[in-house]
């Protein structure tokens, strides 16, 4: 080795990278040298100088001359500290074939094998390395082999090396404590985790770490509101640190506050903007909380900042577009989980992106291969896809491992519940039905801790669905919406068989099966952003009262166009939401000659299936699915929706059984196909062939024949269903549905009609329309305001004025309302308030940007 680089990398162990930078540059003044200018480019990127570090390695790349051991060893440090493993990797299995004994090659190589989760494999190479390295280097080695070893779960042989770590000494008492914490909580040693965090403390070590650990350690306890004070206590005095902002997004997100989690993400990326993996991440939480727009733009940021890159970095960019797409083009999807795979072969995101995809689409094999290459290099991971695509480890040991990681705490909290899950599928897939239902009722524990599902509120909103949507409603609006029978809704309970049936009907020409569109739920949403537009301060479904018959046709065509770009040419396209037997009022409201499919069974199956599902409630709804008492209110609430809807409706809904169609299915195909009015077609029983995406929590059974073992399901679980027995058994008690508020009983359309007055400049007929409404509803904020327009028309304004004080003060956030208070104030001379009302409407003029748009 010649003197210089030996000279350089006694600096460079010394941690002096600008005298070690320099002394290079020197060497290379007087004489171009490969090896001295492989060294000088890691020692760029160690410093963070990435620009230099790159163009080095371009400047050797196009030598075209064969490289030493040394030199193609600093080479792969490059690209390992560019995030480029794949290259890294092949320099270095280059470097040893030619010399296997070189140490720092070894060393070098177990990182990258660690960076691509080859945890063993790294541990052999880092194991072989320490053999023979400098004592300096040895506690950083023992530090990594510990982190290897926590992520094969294996607590005891990392504290041991961290203990080596310690006892050697030198300066990285950082990285040690932060894996000696980690082993520690892992080994549920909470008093001395605490201590060593301390111990950093009175060392003076770095503070902001201590916090970030201390953080860990009480979430892993459960104590995530003192985990969280921790966290922004210490942002208080280090604003710009985006480790503790990330730390806190961690902690928001495994506990489902979305909102704060986000807020973390982007509170990172305004301090450091060009940071691709902050993008990456914002796009994986908006696309895991349905805020498309947001995932689809962070994504395409973390694209446009990895062009040209060729590491994790852009993989990580590829995966995150991948997945906010996956759900509206899978193709495109699957082509970029592949270009990241190309870079990062063993990218472990990217891995089981490709395999879920291949799932959806009933390539059960190729998915199944995709996550068994998984579970060599992350075997929890890998394992959890199996166990989701039906595929059980028959090794109890294997079993065992996932059960050990299930129970090591983590920011999570004491226990992973996504773990639990997949062991009750597993022991449940073994027939040891009792050691099934301990974890899924541990899995529902642990998942409740996040969740703030209310089942009082619940019956109160079906209530509220009753009491509006009733057979006087309807005989009252029998000119709304429209006659298009393009929709079909198919509904029930979750895990009733719904995702059964919509691939039955998915087998004939005539129909699209578009999925859980949750179409209904967006016309929701329009209609409440619909009555903050008008004003009236009401909400869905009260607020329906106000709809007049043309604009229960306007909703309608937007739901139809929607329904068109899934397919142009289809004459049925079904919205398969379980949950839409709370809309069904609404449906016929807007459909009235919509076919509904209502598909029902047995409640303890239909309990005992959703317990064991993991819905990941904390990021949406299905809150009541984790808990037996709250599943059996649910079943009741669904069971009086239905059976008012039969009473209030002219157009029966088809009810259709699963146990009937488990037990003939072609007689209740046929049945479904006479209820649409089409020809009977053999193809829709070759279900399981269909090829289109399937991405409910039912994606595996509807690739499989059906079985008789799905039915009966629940006498399995008997001995642990009182709480559900309880429930359904319990004495109902019918709250009285027939005092409907007062208004609820306007006449149809009746505000509509005042605003038309108000268009034709017939302010007394208006006022006296608005004058009505109000008598029914005193709090109709729109009508107060638009009473005092029809007077200002009337060139009353004292009486105007007070109407529009008396709307704002109960809705203040309409902005045309302040103008017309601005234009009352100017005609009464009261130029101050009419200044003042202007410059709060210019304030409010750019929000409520939904509304606005629906309305233009």
């Amino acid at each position: 080795m010649p003197l210089t680089t030996t000279s350089i990398r006694n600096l460079q162990q010394q941690g002096r990278l600008e005298a070690a930078i320099s002394v290079c540059q020197q060497a290379l003044a007087l004489a171009d040298n490969v090896a001295v200018r492989a060294l000088l480019g890691t020692l760029y990127c160690q410093n963070c100088d990435f620009d230099a570090g790159r163009e080095c390695l371009q400047k050797l790349q196009n030598t075209g001359t064969a490289f030493d051991a040394e030199t193609l060893t600093d080479l792969a440090g490059i690209h390992l500290l560019l995030k480029e493993p794949v290259q890294a990797l092949q320099q270095l299995d280059l470097a040893l074939a030619s010399n296997p004994d070189y140490t720092l090659a070894q060393t070098r190589r177990g990182l990258v094998l660690m960076q691509t989760g080859h945890y063993a494999l790294a541990m052999a190479d880092l194991s072989a390395g320490l053999k023979h390295c400098p004592e300096p280097q040895r506690p950083s080695l023992h530090i990594n082999l510990a982190r290897c070893a926590l992520l094969l779960a294996d607590a005891e042989t990392a504290l041991q090396h961290v203990e080596l770590a310690q006892t050697l000494g030198g300066e990285s008492q950082e990285q040690w404590l932060l894996v000696a914490v980690d082993a520690y909580i892992a080994l549920d040693r909470w008093s001395d985790a605490e201590r060593a965090i301390q111990q950093a403390l009175e060392a003076d070590r770095d503070k902001i770490q201590c916090v970030k650990l201390l953080a860990l350690v009480l979430a892993a306890q459960n104590k995530h509101d003192e985990a969280a004070h921790q966290l922004r206590k210490a942002l208080v005095q280090h604003p710009e640190d985006t480790g503790l902002l990330l730390q806190l997004s961690a902690l928001a997100s495994v506990r489902g506050h979305y909102g704060e989690s986000v807020h973390c993400l982007r509170a990172a990326i305004k301090i450091a903007p060009e940071n691709a993996s902050l993008w990456a991440q914002l796009a994986q939480q908006g696309k895991r909380h349905f805020a498309e727009k947001e995932a689809r733009l962070a994504a395409e940021k973390a694209m446009s900042l990895t062009t040209g890159n060729t590491g994790v970095e852009r993989a990580e960019a590829l995966t995150a577009m991948a997945g906010v797409i996956s759900d509206t083009d899978g193709q495109l999807a699957e082509t970029y989980y592949r270009e990241a795979l190309a870079l990062v072969p063993d990218y472990v995101p990217a891995c089981l992106g490709v395999g879920h995809l291949l799932l959806q689409w009933g390539r059960v094999d190729e998915a199944v291969a995709q996550f068994e290459a998984v579970t060599a290099r992350h075997p929890i991971a890998g394992y959890g896809a199996l166990i989701n695509a039906r595929r059980f480890p028959d090794d109890p040991a294997v079993l065992a491992r996932i059960e050990k990681m299930a129970y090591s705490p983590s920011l999570q909290g004491p226990v992973s519940s996504g773990l639990l899950f997949d062991l009750a599928a597993a022991w449940e897939h073994r027939k040891d039905y009792a050691k099934a239902f301990h974890f899924a009722d541990a899995a529902d524990a642990a998942s409740r801790n996040a969740l703030t599902y209310n089942a009082a509120k619940h019956q109160q909103d079906c209530d509220a669905i009753r009491r509006t949507f009733n057979a006087g409603f309807f005989a009252a609006r029998a000119d709304y919406g429209v006659q298009s029978t393009l929709p079909v809704f198919v509904l029930g309970m979750p895990r009733s068989g719904t995702t059964l049936v919509e691939q039955l009907l998915g087998g004939h020409p005539d129909i699209f099966v578009a999925g859980e569109i949750g179409i209904m739920s967006g016309v929701i949403q329009k209609l409440n952003a619909w009555e903050r537009h008008v004003g009236s301060g009401q909400h869905y479904p009260e607020c329906v009262a106000d709809l007049d018959a043309e604009l229960s046709r306007k909703f309608a065509g937007l739901v139809l166009a929607e329904l068109q770009t899934y397919s142009a040419d289809a004459r049925y396209v079904v919205d398969k939401l379980p949950h839409n037997f709370e809309h069904i009022g609404l449906i016929r409201l807007l459909f009235p000659n919509a076919a509904i499919i209502h598909v029902l069974r047995e409640p303890r199956d239909v309990a005992v299936s959703n317990y064991f599902t993991d819905y990941q409630a904390k990021f949406g709804g299905m809150g009541f699915a984790y808990s037996l008492t709250d599943i059996g209110g649910q079943l009741l609430d669904h069971q009086r929706l239905m059976a008012h809807w039969d009473k209030a409706l002219t157009r029966p809904i088809l009810t259709v059984r699963y146990e009937d169609v488990v037990a003939d299915t072609e007689a209740e195909a046929r049945k479904i196909l006479a209820y649409l009015g089409l020809e009977w077609t053999a193809a829709v029983l070759d279900y399981q062939n269909l090829e289109r995406a399937v991405k409910t929590a039912s994606i595996w059974q509807v690739r499989q024949p059906i079985y008789q073992t799905s039915t009966e399901k629940w006498r399995r679980y008997q001995p642990f269903l009182q709480p559900l027995e309880d429930v359904l058994n319990a004495p109902a008690a019918e709250p009285d549905l027939t005092m409907i508020p007062a208004e609820q009983r306007l006449p149809p359309g009746l505000f509509f009609k005042g605003m038309q007055y108000l268009y034709d400049q017939q302010g007394r007929q208006a006022a006296a329309v608005f004058e009505e409404v109000l008598s029914h509803n005193p709090k109709h904020a729109a009508a107060m305001h638009m009473l005092g327009v029809a007077l200002y028309q009337q060139n009353q304004l004292e009486p105007a004025l007070t109407w529009f004080k008396a709307a704002i003060a109960r809705h203040p956030g309409h902005a045309g309302w302040y103008r017309n208070l601005g234009l009352v104030c100017a005609a009464l001379g009261m130029v101050e308030e009419a200044q003042n009302a202007y410059q709060k409407a210019q304030k409010l003029k750019t929000l409520h940007d939904e509304q606005d748009d629906f309305w233009r």
